[in-house]
């Protein structure tokens, strides 16, 4: 009985540790990105608030926009900036909206920045990013799509 208890708890170890894990490194690297801007690293910092940006993380799309808007790290790009506050937005977070149309107000031809706002989001926005998981991921969830042209 004893060991059935053991293989049942290693089990649901087995399959809770990865999340745990996935959860605690995320955290990780936004306080570690975080880290980085403070201590005035921007490019170290960049690299990873865009990783985690283009993975939906409106933390940090709000900060892509910050740093572009202040050229943190790379030259200042108001369209950019603009961009990524448009998806920060979807977040729902206090000010965001607020400062994505300061930045708009700014921007020398708004044109532009809408395209680049609406390229961004097509391929980084809430929508996009829950499609595109959609497709990797077979309704029944036991079984996952390869990518290939066959049927999952």
């Amino acid at each position: 009985m004893k060991k059935l208890y053991f293989f049942c708890c290693m089990i649901f170890l087995a399959l809770l540790l990865p999340t745990l894990v996935e959860a605690k490194t995320e955290t990780g690297r936004l306080a570690q990105a975080d880290r980085y801007y403070q201590q005035g690293e921007f490019k170290k910092a960049y690299k990873i608030y865009s990783k985690m940006a283009k993975a939906g993380d409106h933390y940090s799309q709000h900060r892509l926009a910050q740093m572009f808007a202040r050229g943190e790290g790379m030259k200042a790009d108001l369209v950019q900036a603009y961009a990524w506050a448009v998806l920060a937005t979807e977040g729902g977070q206090d000010g965001v909206e607020n400062y994505r149309d300061s930045l708009l107000q700014r921007v020398e031809n708004k044109n532009d920045a809408q395209e680049k706002a609406n390229k961004l989001k097509k391929k980084y926005g809430q929508e996009a990013l829950g499609a595109k998981n959609a497709r990797k991921t077979h309704p029944d969830r036991s079984i996952t799509c390869t990518g290939s042209r066959l049927p999952c």
